[in-house]
């Protein structure tokens, strides 16, 4: 399903909105957007989001929250409102390792102590080192829950899309102009569920999406940015020894059974290696379920707030 659009239409109040509450400080040399509400203390739930996403994804779970719960959620460095930067490539701006370091210097900025770990799709795999170096005894924060939405951190069973395949082919560095709109807000429709794209406000919700990309040249970077999928690869043993061996603290995955690019089957694989791992799928749910069904994400992050 294409959509042409001839015109960059106006940013979506909703998208305003998130914008204005949000704030940026600098780590590790460059500016970083982040939004952080709820009581001020020093446990928090810690979002991160996917590919080829934003802090945006997760704003109606931020919402259902409210302030039953202090939560963080970033905008990765190269997405969202945080800085992209043009020059180098994807191994001297954006590696998954860098993102994951960002993360610890953002809860060390803001004196977080333990966390209930939220983390989506690319996320999911930056969300794997930090239980990684977690376990490790290497974080100044100590992770309490974590919840893992649709994520290809199990490579051997990806399903990637057109766009990642052409720019795995392409070199990592940042393009000369910015993509065509149309082309940004291609990349999205086909990665929800039916009903999703049935939605009224759907289009609104791609928009949003793709504003998110647009903003400071983003557009140019994206691309390159999609390279995570070698560096999975390379670094395969560590996360997925991760994944499926976690012991210091609870693991909940959550799936939206019509995403086409992280399969049903690697939920179901996480489950048969690690029985104890609680499984949620939605068979409503494409790949953004934080998107299609933020209530849910939302109630499931609610109801673990009492782990410990």
């Amino acid at each position: 399903m294409q959509k042409e659009i001839s015109n960059i239409p106006p940013v979506p109040d909703r998208l305003k909105k998130w914008r204005s509450e949000g704030q940026t400080v600098e780590l590790m040399g460059k500016e970083i957007w982040y939004h952080d509400t709820g009581p001020k203390t020093d446990d928090a739930v810690f979002i991160v989001h996917g590919y080829p996403g934003s802090s945006w994804d997760f704003q109606g779970v931020v919402e259902r929250i409210g302030d039953q719960a202090r939560t963080v959620v970033m905008d990765m460095r190269g997405f969202g409102l945080s800085d992209k930067p043009l020059e180098g490539d994807y191994q001297s701006n954006f590696t998954l390792l860098l993102q994951a370091d960002l993360y610890e210097e953002l809860a060390s900025h803001l004196g977080l102590k333990s966390i209930i770990l939220v983390a989506h799709d690319m996320g999911q795999t930056v969300g794997l080192e930090l239980m990684a170096r977690f376990e490790e005894s290497r974080t100044t924060f100590r992770i309490r829950h974590a919840i893992l939405l649709d994520g290809s951190t199990l490579v051997d069973m990806v399903q990637p899309t057109e766009f990642q395949k052409k720019e795995l082919a392409a070199p990592s560095t940042a393009l000369e102009e910015d993509m065509a709109w149309e082309d940004i807000y291609n990349i999205f429709p086909e990665s929800y569920s039916k009903e999703s794209r049935a939605r009224d406000d759907f289009d609104e919700l791609i928009i949003c999406q793709s504003h998110q990309i647009y903003y400071n040249h983003g557009s140019r970077t994206i691309g390159g940015i999609v390279h995570y999928l070698k560096e999975r690869k390379e670094d395969f043993n560590r996360w997925s020894r991760t994944l499926f061996g976690f012991k210091k603290a609870p693991l909940t995955v959550i799936w939206g059974e019509q995403d086409p690019v992280a399969v049903i089957a690697m939920a179901d694989r996480i489950k048969k290696e690690r029985p104890v791992t609680d499984l949620y799928k939605y068979p409503d749910s494409g790949h953004w379920p934080s998107i299609e069904f933020p209530d849910r994400i939302g109630d499931a992050i609610i109801a673990r707030l009492g782990s410990v």
